[in-house]
């Protein structure tokens, strides 16, 4: 929902369903050209009980992205049950990247 409205600048309409989501379809629009700064990884949270990505990185469609720091190894996510624990002190996983903005690209 979130990644859409960002990137497509519209989000997506359902047939049965969500009547927020149909009305934010129909009435909210998100005017800049964003994209992903590091791509959709598989997860940005990831719990024992819940996995799902629901942090991101935007940047304009116009910026160069420079170095990206890649998503934790999920073999050492899944020896941990999820997150928090004594590895990974948050549930919510650092998604890093460095985005080149105006005059330095």
């Amino acid at each position: 929902l979130v990644h859409a409205y960002l990137t497509d600048g519209v989000v997506s309409q359902v047939e049965n369903g969500d009547e927020l989501q149909n009305f934010l379809h129909k009435n909210v629009r998100n005017p800049l050209k964003l994209t992903l700064a590091r791509g959709e990884p598989n997860y940005t949270n990831y719990t024992a009980d819940f996995k799902d990505v629901i942090d991101y990185i935007v940047c304009d469609k116009n910026s160069t992205v420079g170095h990206v720091t890649l998503s934790p190894n999920l073999s050492d996510l899944e020896k941990s049950e999820g997150c928090p624990s004594a590895i990974f002190p948050s549930d919510h996983l650092p998604i890093i990247s460095d985005i080149l903005l105006g005059d330095t690209v």
